[in-house]
């Protein structure tokens, strides 16, 4: 299946219409009660048929009693599911390709569940933030799809008591902990070349950041990290396993 995936992307394909993708994404449809990423937005059909003609669909949904909204997007890539997956999980080689400046593995190992990431993004006229990230790959989608739709949520700490290194409490010493911050990947296969996704993220960066800034981030920065993703799929070399 893997070497299936990976042979095909290296041959021509023809791009996926967006009737395909309306009939794949609607066949998958019961697997979205299977997802760890409660309160995740919903797209509408139209919006994610939007994707097959290379738009990256996004926007924000405001959440009651919060000063930040959920910021949303959805891609049709251009590649596999299982080096997409390989991909995503690969945080502490993001640096240079998404807005995070520093990562480093604080526990657990590198691409498996249970790892703990810290992070350092740098702010424009503000205060840098750090905090940890906390992926957990959702196992039961996974396999009963056969790996065909899979899902990685993920949550912050911003416990010091975890970072030892001197190389990360370096750079948390330059930046602010962020509130909190939660959100997800999920990935459906197309075919074996291509890979619908969304993405979504709700942070709260902390500190002296008016809404209407916090919220402008959240929407650019869910784009950002969707084209990102895409370049460091493409030219990065993923280090994860390929499953």
């Amino acid at each position: 299946m893997v070497i299936f995936l990976l042979i095909s992307w290296l041959t021509t394909a023809t791009a996926v219409t967006p009737a395909e993708l309306e009939a794949k994404l609607t066949a998958i449809e019961p697997y979205r009660d299977q997802r760890q990423a409660a309160g995740a937005p919903r797209l509408s059909m139209t919006q994610m048929k939007r994707t097959a003609d290379g738009a990256v669909v996004t926007g924000l949904v405001e959440v009651a009693g919060s000063d930040t909204g959920k910021g949303y997007g959805a891609v049709l890539y251009d590649v596999p599911i299982a080096v997409l997956w390989s991909a995503i999980n690969d945080e502490t080689r993001h640096a240079g390709y998404t807005a995070v400046g520093y990562s480093e593995l604080l526990a657990g190992r590198a691409c498996e569940p249970g790892r703990r990431v810290f992070n350092y993004l740098e702010v424009p006229w503000v205060s840098d933030r750090w905090w940890i990230g906390l992926p957990s790959p959702n196992r039961t989608i996974m396999r009963n799809s056969a790996g065909s739709v899979r899902e990685l949520t993920f949550k912050s700490s911003v416990n010091e008591a975890e970072i030892t290194s001197a190389s990360a409490k370096g750079y948390q010493n330059l930046a602010y902990p962020i509130a909190f911050s939660k959100g997800a990947w999920f990935l459906v296969a197309i075919d074996a070349r291509h890979t619908y996704a969304e993405y979504y993220v709700w942070t709260d960066p902390g500190g002296r950041i008016p809404a209407s800034l916090a919220s402008s981030f959240a929407t650019k920065g869910v784009k950002a990290q969707i084209d990102a993703i895409r370049k460091f799929a493409k030219e990065g070399n993923p280090s994860c396993p390929i499953e």
